[in-house]
């Protein structure tokens, strides 16, 4: 992953030094077969919501305030101690589910793989953090996260890219058809969240796994 490419995202926009120079911490995670150089499956990143801070965290950033969180100078951004929990490296079980299912279909296709998120990409959509659970972006929000993610898919290269947020795919949406954005050769998908009680009862699982044997796996 060029990171030289990543931090240019955004730079003398909104963001103006540059989406990732000022949220290192948030940049997507590429993991070891991402690239699968046997060509065994295609470049598959999933995207979620948003990270989440608490009250806890109110005294410490500036999280809150959505103009100083991506424009001010002295603005206090993620804190020292949040930085693990941030990363879109994930290890938390919620996605135990999804990791499951990708590893049953590449066992289905006798290819031998790594666990957990080692085969794909991770992306947290939103890159101001909510409020407890529940965030609902300012427009602010989502022309930042806008320009980050069409950046990414342009660094990056993704060819299946699934969101398990509604909010952030509608979001995304909305963008690229306000800027005539496309892109050509990536299937998008949109599905909840896994740990949604509804992951389960809308079929989510069945479908997550159909779209990983049509779109992921090369058979």
């Amino acid at each position: 992953m060029n990171r030289e490419e990543l931090n240019g995202i955004g730079k003398d926009g909104i963001v103006s030094e540059g989406i990732f120079v000022r949220f290192p911490e948030l940049v997507p995670v590429c993991r070891e077969h991402y690239w699968r150089e046997d060509g065994k499956h295609k470049k598959l990143l999933m995207v979620a919501e948003s990270n989440y801070f608490n009250d806890a965290d109110v005294p410490n950033s500036d999280f809150r305030d959505a103009e100083r969180w991506y424009k001010a100078a002295d603005a206090k951004l993620i804190p020292d101690y949040r930085r693990t929990a941030v990363s879109n490296d994930i290890g938390y079980k919620t996605f135990d589910k999804v990791f499951v299912l990708m590893g049953k279909v590449l066992d289905e296709y006798g290819i031998e793989h790594v666990e957990g998120l080692g085969e794909a990409a991770f992306y947290n959509y939103f890159l101001r953090p909510a409020y407890g659970r529940h965030f609902e972006p300012q427009p602010i929000d989502k022309e930042v996260a806008g320009e980050a993610l069409s950046g990414i898919i342009h660094v990056i290269k993704p060819e299946l890219i699934v969101f398990l947020s509604k909010k952030a795919c509608l979001a995304f949406d909305d963008y690229c058809q306000k800027k005539n954005l496309s892109f050509e050769g990536v299937h998008i998908e949109q599905l909840v969240h896994p740990s949604s009680p509804w992951w389960n009862s809308y079929g989510c699982a069945a479908k997550f796994e159909n779209l990983l044997k049509e779109y992921w796996v090369n058979r």
